[in-house]
């Protein structure tokens, strides 16, 4: 129960930009049933370690808000040495997580991985975009983070959204988030969306030289 009050503590405010071009594909990224699994790199000095996620879409609404879709993550982490992350401010190990994806007419997205080693994608923009997509089409929001996050507790970061590019029903989305508190400390999320098979690769780039790499697994 703590978990889950800890997630919901991170409430969001929406500022949006819209852009007069017909919208794409909607309702089709976490249907029922569907399970996308993600080969992850991180890399943060020296260190580099390959992760697997998996994020499975339940068809329910999430417990802990029920505007939203239920989707659990697992992570596949057997053999990682979570002493290699020194330090580094956890808000649990687990093998799995229940969180929420929001998906309609108007926008598509989700709460990133955030256990394990992985705190640090709660100070990134999250994975999102806003309907209808069009080049240079930009939009924002604003988290704010109750207690229970370490330095980010109580604080409130600015997300930006540019589209930098399109190739199809592929669109290229650069993406940064500023804290009230820090300012020059600014986080980075360059992702690339595709209308029907969602969220195929998501590359963070944080302050402190620290990088999260993760790319859709397409099975044949």
């Amino acid at each position: 129960m703590a978990v889950k009050n800890r997630l919901a503590s991170a409430c969001v405010c929406m500022f949006t930009f819209f852009s007069p071009i017909g919208a794409c594909a909607q309702n089709e990224v976490f249907t029922p049933g569907s399970t996308a699994e993600y080969a992850v790199e991180y890399t943060g000095g020296a260190s580099v370690v390959h992760d697997t996620i998996s994020i499975h879409a339940t068809g329910r609404p999430w417990q802990a808000d029920a505007t939203q879709k239920e989707i659990i993550i697992t992570y596949l982490a057997d053999g990682i040495d979570s002493t290699v992350f020194g330090e580094q401010f956890s808000i649990g190990w687990v093998s799995t997580d229940t969180t929420g994806a929001v998906e309609n007419e108007k926008t598509c997205w989700f709460h990133p991985p955030r256990h394990n080693q992985y705190a640090m994608l709660e100070s990134a923009p999250f994975p999102r975009v806003n309907y209808p997509l069009a080049l240079s089409k930009t939009y924002s929001r604003v988290l704010f983070i109750g207690e229970g996050w370490g330095e980010l507790s109580n604080s409130k970061i600015t997300w930006v959204y540019e589209v930098i590019e399109n190739e199809g029903t592929r669109w290229r989305v650069s993406a940064s988030a500023i804290s009230e508190k820090e300012a020059e400390r600014v986080n980075r999320l360059d992702f690339t969306f595709c209308e029907n098979e969602g969220f195929l690769e998501l590359n963070y780039t944080f302050h402190n030289q620290l990088k999260v790499k993760l790319r859709k697994i397409i099975r044949q």
